[in-house]
């Protein structure tokens, strides 16, 4: 079976309540200021997770020409976006952290405090060995910003687009399996459990936690690699507790992040590819 080509990731979509207003606080704090598409449509490939409706929604993608996945600013226009009802905690299951490329992680960090952005954390060593910091968008979406090496240009941002995400999962070791053998991130750099101080300050970040931080060893290949770049994944079990699913009772498109979307070439190679590893 011939394999899909990974270019990486192309977008993290996050579903909010005002796009342009989201647009202009990405674009001026993270540097997300190459609106790719800006378009009023419907969406009516989602059926599965909008309720077996089509519906009309506003969305916004968005990138930094200097390197890093794009972000897909998403909304509904003909219903309110509901949020959680319920305080979402790290380790609940789905996406719960975007996270950033930067070129100088403690000067992104004094620059966005002199700025007056919602800080979460200080600047602290993961345990994967990495400085990084953690910030709320402006709905609260936590938003991490982690040191890269590989950019597509240089440019007037310390940051660049988008470098992965943390996603908080139910079985760590089917998690591993999946992303590494459908999506290409085949290197562990880091498995421990415990409780962590750089997390402390996250809700619910106090708990008992497995952590993975998973990379792929190859540079990603196809037509848009060298843009969106490298990327990472962490994965999150939380151990003293029982998660909850972060889009419970609620459809695809509302409030929080809705989707991690990758660039692939060989969509049917990738289908194949999919099912032969049970995830049909």
């Amino acid at each position: 079976m011939s394999k899909p080509i990974i270019s990486g990731i192309q977008q993290i979509g996050i579903g909010n309540s005002d796009v342009y207003g989201t647009f202009k606080w990405y674009r001026q704090n993270l540097g997300m200021d190459i609106p790719v598409f800006d378009e009023a449509a419907e969406a009516a490939l989602m059926l599965n997770y909008t309720g077996g409706e089509p519906r009309k929604r506003h969305a916004i993608l968005a990138i930094n020409i200097q390197g890093g996945g794009g972000l897909e600013i998403w909304q509904y226009t003909e219903r309110k976006p509901a949020a959680p009802t319920f305080e979402l905690q790290l380790g609940d299951l789905g996406i719960y952290v975007n996270k950033f490329k930067s070129t100088n992680v403690k000067a992104t960090y004094e620059l966005f405090k002199k700025k007056g952005l919602d800080l979460v954390s200080e600047v602290t060593v993961s345990p994967h060995g990495q400085e990084h910091f953690y910030l709320n968008d402006l709905h609260g979406n936590l938003v991490e910003i982690v040191p890269a090496d590989d950019w597509f240009k240089s440019g007037a941002h310390l940051t660049g687009g988008v470098f992965g995400a943390t996603l908080g999962v139910s079985d760590m070791d089917k998690s591993i399996d999946f992303y590494g053998s459908i999506l290409g991130y085949d290197q562990v750099v880091s498995d421990v459990k415990g409780k962590f101080d750089d997390v402390a300050n996250i809700s619910g970040g106090g708990q008992t936690f497995r952590r993975v931080l998973l990379k792929h060893q190859k540079a990603r290949q196809g037509a848009f690699s060298k843009l969106l770049g490298s990327s990472e994944i962490e994965l999150v079990q939380v151990l003293d507790r029982t998660p909850k699913k972060i889009y419970q009772d609620r459809l695809w498109g509302d409030l929080g992040y809705i989707h991690l979307c990758f660039d692939i070439n060989g969509m049917a190679e990738m289908k194949a590819l999919c099912e032969s590893k049970g995830h049909p």
